[in-house]
């Protein structure tokens, strides 16, 4: 082993610095700029090569592309209604409109294409053709009449290329039409390309230097060119045949006295030939400027890292020992000197730190969308200030852009319906579905964020900008809204949208407003649009009285304050006559008011038929009268919703606690996640958090890793099961994972951990 001799063992660590950097700089400059300099010719003839294929990929790039284009507007004309019916109408009089179609349909055609070309439509049984260039003419005074005659009778598609006939100075492409018939086709499409179009087609190939560049077909002919006289033409140089593509290997050649080198690239698409031609000279010329140039770089390169690594070793390590200094422990008076130990201490610290920013960012976004979602819970509960909202912003991201914010929330209308019409997994979907399309339709106009304020409830705060078109635009993307989710849902929504606020503590306020517009849906219908602008007061106070004596008593009610809810309900019986006339009318008031109370016993969890039976609205129609109905609802189904909610409000949080600890223990090995346990348990995962937290004192995440650390020490002690297999079982991706982890949590390595159990 190479051992540094005494002097530079013992000399200070400044000085090895200067040495190791001088070293470390000076060698590589030294041996690299050797390499280049002996390799530059070879070099530069390999990116010359390198060069020419990528000019050669990109040319066949493009022609391809030219030849897919030319082939789909051929296909798209030659299929075309109008094509077919005007060739086989024929250019009469008669049929203006279908000529008129077939001008607009060529013209369309060769307006969206990316190369320009002319269009003749030739119609073989009249005679006749029409041209993009000269309008109808006679087939005997067509150009390329004599090209006609040579076309086969049968034929899916033909290219001519320039000079092929006499008079021919155009590159043809001719279909059938109809272009799928098996019987003599009624005419035939031509479309037209000029040479100079072909040239200046190659002239955007970025060829360098005196590069040429040629494009042959399957006969040897030029098809493109930069120089037009070129094309149709068969070079000299290429009258024995094209060069094989053989491995990209160029071959040398001499044309006129001068060398120049080949590169022959085959398209599989078109079966053409591109070959690209370099003067041999130009190659010697960049390698001895690449020559020179390297060894001017070596010196100075030389010289900059001298005096890098001189400046190194003087300054820059005195920041490096301040940090030192700060980072680690103070060395140990016993402790060798110049060892280089804080330096491992050093990157310890960094890895672990690293490792830490990494689980923390991780955890973070694996609960961004429960962090969003609590965020907007609670700026509809008021629980956000100012100062807490920056700090949101600043922390999560979370910001709404605008100046002012308005709540819409979409309710689906007869909650109790969808949950008969759907099962819970597909209820899930369908809210998951009704959300998103929400939030695609509004974010279309705003920034809106999204959250469920309750089952089957969707609450939308929406960024408004000053000025009232901005309010007028939420009103119609509400009704936009309502529109496409009537297509495409069973159900439907009714949206109800609040005032702009300016703060986010405002949005409270906003939240209260829209939830309160909700119960005028009594009086407008479901499946619409509520704002406080179609809500009058002085028109609507008796429809106003009735909803809010409505909603005071199933407040009442559902707080477990029986006595006050009987109490309201007999007054809102003694005042009925003022705003019905009619007892059918009456009972429709009452069959809302149980559909109010059996939505909120089926959102906390509650069995309504346990007290209203199998089916209350039956025995509500059997009842005579008003009096009658409101003794039935005050002396037995108040009271039995008051004792329900009393005894689920002691016993459901600890039972909820206790499930989703079983279900824990019974499924650690599964990947198990916050949202999957709320969906089971029909509660928001903010909420389910909060209850879990409450119970057990450990957040769920914090409870789940534990649990499964508790199961790994467990294998490690007692089981010979390898840790990759542990780490498996345990849902991990990676034992690196797994590893770091247990590490966190016990202070050493799985594999250590079974050492130091078995040793004791």
């Amino acid at each position: 082993m190479w051992r540094p001799i005494p002097w530079f063992r013992n000399t200070s660590f400044k000085r090895k610095l200067f040495v190791y950097s001088l070293l470390i700089s000076l060698l590589p400059v030294i041996v690299t700029g050797t390499v280049l300099a002996t390799m530059a010719a070879a070099a530069i003839q390999d990116e010359v090569n390198q060069n020419q294929q990528i000019i050669l990929q990109e040319m066949q790039r493009q022609v391809d592309s030219f030849w897919a284009g030319l082939d789909k507007a051929s296909i798209q004309l030659a299929n075309h209604r109008a094509l077919e019916q005007a060739v086989r109408l024929g250019p009469s009089g008669k049929y203006l409109d279908a000529m008129q179609e077939l001008d607009d349909a060529i013209q369309k055609q060769r307006s969206i294409s990316e190369f320009q070309y002319d269009v003749s439509v030739i119609f073989l049984k009249f005679g006749k053709v029409f041209s993009s260039k000269h309008g109808f003419i006679e087939l005997n005074e067509f150009a390329y009449r004599n090209v006609i005659d040579r076309i086969p009778t049968h034929f899916r598609s033909e290219i001519i290329a320039p000079d092929t006939y006499p008079g021919q100075n155009e590159l043809l492409f001719l279909r059938p039409v109809p272009l799928f018939s098996d019987m003599q086709g009624s005419g035939i499409l031509v479309l037209h390309i000029q040479k100079d179009k072909l040239a200046e087609f190659a002239a955007h190939v970025p060829l360098g230097g005196n590069r040429k560049l040629y494009v042959f077909d399957e006969k040897g002919v030029v098809l493109i060119s930069r120089t037009p006289g070129e094309i149709g033409t068969r070079p000299a140089l290429f009258t024995g045949g094209l060069p094989r593509y053989d491995s990209a290997e160029p071959v040398e050649t001499d044309v006129g006295g001068e060398k120049f080198q080949l590169t022959v690239r085959q398209s599989d698409y078109t079966r053409w030939t591109h070959v690209a031609m370099t003067p041999k000279k130009e190659l010697t010329r960049q390698a001895d400027r690449i020559q020179v140039t390297t060894f001017g770089i070596v010196l100075l390169l030389g010289a900059f890292w001298v005096l890098i690594a001189r400046f190194g070793s003087t300054r820059m390590y005195g920041p490096v020992q301040h940090m030192l200094q700060r980072l680690l422990p103070p060395t140990r008076e016993d402790s060798p000197a110049g060892t280089g130990n804080e330096w491992h201490a050093l990157d310890a610290y960094v890895t672990g730190m690293l490792q830490t920013n990494e689980l923390l960012r991780r955890q973070l976004n694996e609960q961004s969308p429960y962090l969003k979602e609590t965020i907007v819970h609670q700026l509809l509960r008021g629980e956000i200030n100012s100062h807490e909202a920056e700090r949101v912003r600043q922390t999560f991201g979370f910001q709404l852009r605008g100046s002012r914010y308005a709540v819409c929330l979409l309710d689906i209308d007869d909650y109790a319906r969808f949950q008969q019409l759907y099962r819970d997994k597909d209820r899930s979907l369908m809210i998951f579905a009704l959300r998103k399309m929400a939030e695609e339709v509004f974010e279309e106009r705003f920034s809106c964020a999204s959250g469920i304020a309750m089952p089957g409830q969707l609450a939308l705060i929406v960024g408004l900008d000053k000025g009232e078109a901005a309010a007028e635009t939420l009103m119609l993307t509400a009704q936009k809204f309502l529109d496409i989710s009537a297509k495409y849902f069973q159900f439907t929504v009714t949206i109800a949208c609040s005032h702009p606020v300016v703060t986010y503590r405002d949005i409270h306020e906003a939240y209260r407003e829209a939830r309160d517009l909700l119960g005028y849906r009594l009086l407008y219908g479901t499946g619409q649009l509520l704002t406080p602008q179609q809500i009058v007061p002085a028109e609507n106070r008796l429809a106003s009285d009735i909803i809010k004596r409505e909603k005071q008593i199933v407040t009442a009610v559902m707080q477990g304050k029986a006595d006050e809810g009987v109490e309201l309900l007999r007054e809102w019986v003694r005042d009925m006559p003022q705003f019905v006339r009619h007892f059918n009318a009456a009972l429709g008031l009452f069959a809302h008011l149980i559909g109010e109370l059996v939505l909120y016993m089926q959102e906390l969890a509650l069995a309504p038929r346990e007290v209203f039976g199998d089916d209350p609205y039956k025995r509500l129609y059997e009842m005579t009268t008003m009096n009658e109905v409101a003794e039935w609802l005050a002396g037995a189904i108040f009271p039995s919703i008051a004792e329900r909610l009393e005894l689920a409000h002691t016993g459901k949080q600890q039972r909820v606690a206790a499930e989703v600890i079983r279900f824990i223990h019974n499924h650690f090995d599964t990947d198990l996640s916050l949202q999957q346990l709320a969906e089971r348990h029909h509660i928001s995962p903010s909420q389910l958090s909060r209850m879990f937290k409450e119970e057990t004192g450990m957040n769920f995440i914090d409870y789940l890793i534990r649990f499964r650390m508790d199961k790994a020490k467990e294998w490690l002690a007692h089981t010979e099961m390898p840790i990759k297999d542990i780490a498996e079982r345990l849902s991990y991706t990676s034992v690196q994972n797994f590893t770091r982890v247990f590490k966190q949590y016990e202070q050493l390595p799985p594999g250590e951990y079974r050492k130091r159990f078995r040793s004791d």
